[in-house]
């Protein structure tokens, strides 16, 4: 059995390219064995879509519209959310 060490360079691995069925496996046995190595890689997999997904956007728009500027997809009190999140 893999090591957690080993899960964690895996786990990163495998954000970046696919991964072999052989190390799939492997990956997979383990974290259905070790609780901490699924959770984290649950953890990592969430913050990815986090930083992928549709807040992530937003935010990168609301950094580069400028002053007085609608940001598109968003309601008013979102971008109030984004505006007092990037002032602090």
């Amino acid at each position: 059995m893999m090591s957690c060490r080993e899960v964690v360079k895996l786990v990163s691995e495998d954000l970046d390219h696919p991964l072999s069925l052989r190390r799939r496996i492997a990956l997979r046995f383990h974290t259905m064995m070790c609780g901490s190595c699924a959770r984290y890689r649950r953890q990592l997999r969430a913050l990815e879509r986090l930083l992928r997904g549709p807040a992530a956007r937003a935010i990168a728009l609301a950094g580069t519209a400028r002053q007085g500027e609608p940001i598109d997809g968003l309601s008013d009190a979102g971008r109030e959310a984004i505006r007092r999140l990037l002032k602090s």
